[in-house]
């Protein structure tokens, strides 16, 4: 009796070692596949060249919201500075706050534009010809990057990136289907060449439509050519109202010391006559200024900036206007006017600040 009850003890004992065996086998095989699954999903980096490949994205599928685009900001249009408090023929002192003492800029050899403490342009002066430098907005191809928001801040600290900011061809024409880049290249082209013609020095962010640069190294361009000023262009988007239409300027607000307040000042002045004219030239609705924060592309210029939103790509209205050629001359204009226009304010300020010569 007590074999029999020996027997039976080892069989079952047996047989909760064999299918405990199986579930930890089971649990082993479901956790590698868990791991692999998740290990696909993650951005693949770079350590080249710092950029971050994005995951594959499905048809229909969206990447997460959280991820910021280019222009370091959501569009609220609530926030927008009203232009008739702009004053844009006010005169531009270009020495205001000249001597401001900005913090500790960080220099280090594995950071994006890493000669930026070393590019310093002398901002008045350039006599004979003004040099301008433009940007067209976006890629021709979508990836994620790791940003650094400013050279003032310490790039050891994982609060001074964002991670995973959104690189893309940006907003698709509701009407055209035209991607913003190919929009802001041909606008840049036509502008480049029409300021050429009045006499000034122009210089393109990246004239290779196929290059793709980073916001800090586009205003590496304007630092170390001395630029008097840069302007990118982009195309506007607005999904939450599809009528909403007009242009506005993104100008650099003032985060912990920097950009420094002489170029918020310039760069707020310079969006404001620019986008007066250029809603006067082609009729689209001034929408305001936008100062914004964290921009890389705005903490990396040492020269006055301003991000020019042409129109919104969202309006069927505007998407057409910014795509048809005989309109194009009428941005063009509009910028041109504007720029020209900020130019003889800073002229004039000088000339009424002048000491006057007692013989």
């Amino acid at each position: 009796m007590k074999r029999i009850r020996r027997r039976k003890m080892q069989l079952m004992l047996l047989r909760t070692a064999f299918f405990g065996g199986i579930a930890v086998i089971c649990i082993a095989v479901v956790l590698l596949v868990m791991k692999f699954i998740d290990y696909n999903s993650q951005p693949v980096i770079n350590n080249e060249d710092q950029t971050i490949n994005p995951p594959i994205v499905e048809e229909n599928q969206t990447i997460e919201e959280e991820i910021i685009d280019e222009h370091g900001t959501k569009l609220d249009l609530t926030q927008l500075i009203d232009p008739a408090t702009l004053n844009p023929n006010d005169k531009i002192d270009i020495n205001y706050m000249k001597d401001q003492v900005l913090p500790k800029v960080y220099y280090t050899a594995d950071t994006p534009y890493s000669t930026f403490a070393t590019d310093n342009p002398d901002l008045g002066s350039n006599v004979d010809t003004k040099v301008i430098v433009i940007d067209a907005g976006h890629q021709t191809d979508t990836r994620k990057s790791d940003v650094w928001l400013s050279p003032y801040i310490d790039p050891a600290k994982s609060s001074s990136w964002v991670k995973g900011s959104l690189l893309t061809i940006g907003a698709t024409g509701i009407s055209t289907k035209r991607p913003e880049y190919e929009t802001t290249h041909e606008v840049a082209d036509l502008l480049k060449a029409e300021l050429e013609k009045l006499g000034y020095t122009v210089f393109l962010s990246h004239p290779d439509i196929e290059e793709k640069l980073s916001g800090s190294e586009r205003s590496q361009v304007a630092n170390r050519n001395n630029a008097d000023l840069m302007i990118s262009l982009h195309c506007n988007s607005y999904d939450a109202d599809k009528s909403v239409s007009g242009a506005l300027a993104l100008v650099p607000k003032i985060w912990d010391g920097y950009p420094s307040e002489r170029l918020s000042y310039l760069s707020k002045k310079a969006g404001a006559v620019i986008l007066e004219e250029y809603s006067e030239a082609t009729g689209l609705r001034n929408r305001g200024l936008d100062p914004i924060t964290k921009s890389s592309m705005f903490s990396f210029c040492k020269v006055p900036i301003i991000l020019l939103e042409l129109g919104f790509s969202t309006c069927p209205s505007d998407d057409k206007n910014m795509n048809d050629k005989d309109f194009q001359v009428k941005m063009v204009s509009g910028i041109v006017n504007g720029i020209n226009k900020y130019f003889s304010l800073i002229e004039l300020a000088n000339i009424q600040t002048t000491p006057e010569i007692i013989e």
